[in-house]
């Protein structure tokens, strides 16, 4: 099971869910966000840790490809 290390140094279970939702939040389609979290998953299945910063450079890699949510997505984690 691959662990996330996150800002406050805390450990938590990955979850492709909480990419799925904050993608979709960011304005992505459903159908976009949830290939995004399945390629995040895909990423770093074979990981025993991973960092929240590193997934979230994922994310805009590849949502930068696909769509303009990169800059919604940063103004979508300002909000929170």
């Amino acid at each position: 099971m691959v662990k996330v290390i996150k800002r406050d140094k805390s450990l938590e279970a990955f979850k492709s869910s909480k990419i799925s939702k904050a993608c979709k939040g960011a304005g992505v389609p459903a159908p976009i966000a949830d290939t995004i979290a399945l390629m995040v998953s895909k990423n770093v299945k074979a990981k025993k840790t991973i960092t929240s910063v590193q997934i979230k450079k994922m994310v805009l890699e590849i949502i930068a490809k696909v769509s303009s949510a990169p800059k919604k997505w940063v103004s979508y984690k300002k909000r929170k």
